[in-house]
């Protein structure tokens, strides 16, 4: 009897490991604009629109989002959301956020100030798009540049 249940189990556990694809990244986000807002000695403020795309076929219903921003591999600012809005199937939204940085991160970025004039900032976006019904938001993470000339 267990000769013969062995080999369908074992046809049973293949096909469903041939049924599980991996999923590509359902959002893309980057940043589109980025404005200085009001500023003290010890915290920066900065308004940035963000693009988010849905690279999916399904709609989203989303909550908010919160992410982290690091300029040329260093920390420097961090913004939440919780601006709730529907984004379509394949479809893209800009969403206007404040974010802040402290004296500390404008401290990391000094040495890539003095490049303004001739190296782009190389940024990387990371964070979570909380949507509902999703318990603990779906990871995003992205890389680009932004030529201050």
């Amino acid at each position: 009897m267990l000769k013969i249940i062995s080999p369908i189990l074992l046809i049973v556990f293949l096909f469903g490991c041939a049924g599980i694809e991996t999923r590509p990244a359902q959002f893309k986000i980057n940043i589109a604009a980025m404005k200085p807002l009001q500023s003290t000695l010890m915290e920066q403020r900065y308004q940035v629109d963000l693009r988010i795309m849905n690279r999916s076929n399904e709609e989203f219903s989303i909550d908010g989002f919160s992410f982290d921003v690091e300029l040329n591999g260093k920390d420097f600012a961090s913004g939440v959301s919780n601006e709730a809005f529907n984004l379509p199937a394949l479809s893209e939204k800009v969403v206007s956020v404040e974010i802040t940085s402290t004296i500390f991160g404008l401290v990391r970025q000094f040495n890539s100030f003095q490049k303004l004039n001739t190296e782009p900032f190389k940024y990387e976006l990371s964070g979570s798009v909380y949507t509902r019904g999703s318990l603990f938001g779906i990871k995003f993470n992205e890389q680009g540049e932004i030529n201050l000339k």
